[in-house]
């Protein structure tokens, strides 16, 4: 695994859960002149920048169209729109997720329906979707969980036989990929975040839509921009959610280095393998075909999850759950839950074990030997106990 050129970490300070600053310092000179052309220029909406990373971003993604905005969240409500979801709609999606995902179907008028995941993957299970499907259905939102990609073939063909649409939560997989296409390109639209952790990640928010349809691409940059046609002219519904200059900017700096950082995240996932095998640790699998951007490294740990985690803090390394509590389950959701008994069982138990622990592109090999150290040491206290 290569050497980042950020300072290595000592035994004596924490392993960060993400060092966003290692990776700036390996692109600082590229990113001042980015910022400082925008400066320059004195354009900082809409402008050559974002048309320049949409164009970019297309290419990437292999697909005819990109459509900037301020936010993953605000891209999933701006798709929403598009495919003119209306108030008493409903869209199939998972529990397990971050919140932005519900949010943003709810600010829309719909109501989530849920379904359960897969025990060993955390994705939403393709199976349960059939009979999730009700007369008030419009849509589906499988969401990429930890660059992870649902196996898009069988929701298609559900999507196709019911007459649904199929938009993408995509804001944890820049980059992966199933049966080599990449992920964002498979359903009607796909949704990506820019948020700084992300693996194509910002200095502040934005979001991207990528789309194969021109007529869709056309009403999605409208509706980012109040539904104008031109600068005094509005033809339908539509919110301010544009891209910035600054940040299309950077990350166009950013992403010819994505498919070598997430290289690099891939290696430190095998060496966290290798090292943890024969502990408790159970590692998520990947659908086959897919290839996977390894945006956080969750694990589970079917007993003493908290206390594992509590240990790793007092070694001096970061840990975080995604997600401790399943989005039925939190207040601003509960209206939508199913009545009576645990609606989605395999999620709460996920909720119960997942953790996720330092993951990124200018780890060094020490610093995971330290966290897989620290690990195998609290299971191997528990086993004296």
């Amino acid at each position: 695994m290569p050497e980042s050129t950020a300072q290595k970490v000592g035994e004596s300070t924490p392993v960060p859960l993400l060092n966003l600053k290692g990776q700036y310092a390996t692109i600082r000179d590229e990113i001042g002149v980015a910022i400082q052309r925008v400066l320059d220029s004195q354009v900082f909406i809409l402008g050559p920048e974002v048309d320049a990373l949409e164009a970019e971003i297309a290419a990437y993604s292999h697909c005819a169209h990109g459509i900037g905005v301020s936010s993953g969240t605000d891209a999933l409500l701006v798709a929403l729109m598009a495919i003119d979801i209306k108030p008493g709609d409903e869209v199939i999606t998972t529990p397990f997720t971050a919140i932005p995902t519900v949010s943003a179907i709810v600010r829309a008028g719909a109501t989530p329906r849920f379904v359960d995941i897969d025990s060993r993957t955390l994705l939403m299970r393709v199976d349960l979707i059939e009979a999730a499907v009700g007369p008030r259905t419009k849509a589906i939102m499988p969401v990429h969980i930890f660059g992870a990609v649902v196996p898009m073939s069988d929701v298609l063909e559900i999507a196709r036989s019911r007459g649904l649409a199929v938009i993408e939560d995509a804001a944890q997989a820049h980059g992966s990929s199933s049966r080599g296409r990449r992920a964002g390109t498979f359903g009607d639209l796909g949704c990506f975040s820019f948020y700084p952790t992300k693996n194509l990640g910002g200095y502040g928010d934005g979001g991207m839509i990528v789309t194969d349809n021109p007529a869709r691409a056309a009403e999605l940059r409208r509706r980012r921009n109040y539904g104008k046609t031109h600068a005094d002219y509005s033809v339908s519904d539509g919110v301010n959610t544009r891209l910035d200059e600054l940040q299309a900017a950077m990350l166009s700096v950013k992403l010819p280095h994505l498919d070598e950082m997430n290289a690099r995240r891939a290696a430190a996932a095998v060496r966290y393998r290798d090292g943890l095998a024969g502990t408790p640790i159970e590692f998520l699998e990947v659908p086959d075909g897919c290839v996977s951007n390894h945006h956080v490294l969750t694990v589970r740990v079917p007993e003493r999850r908290d206390a594992l985690r509590a240990h790793l803090e007092s070694a001096g390394v970061q840990s975080t759950v995604f997600y401790p509590v399943p989005l039925y389950d939190q207040e601003a959701f509960r209206r939508f839950r199913a009545p009576g008994g645990e609606p989605c069982p395999e999620t709460a138990r996920a909720c119960r074990q997942v953790l996720s622990i330092p993951l990124f592109p200018e780890m060094h090999t020490s610093d995971i030997d330290r966290v897989v150290a620290a690990i195998r040491e609290f299971f191997h206290a528990g086993r004296r106990a």
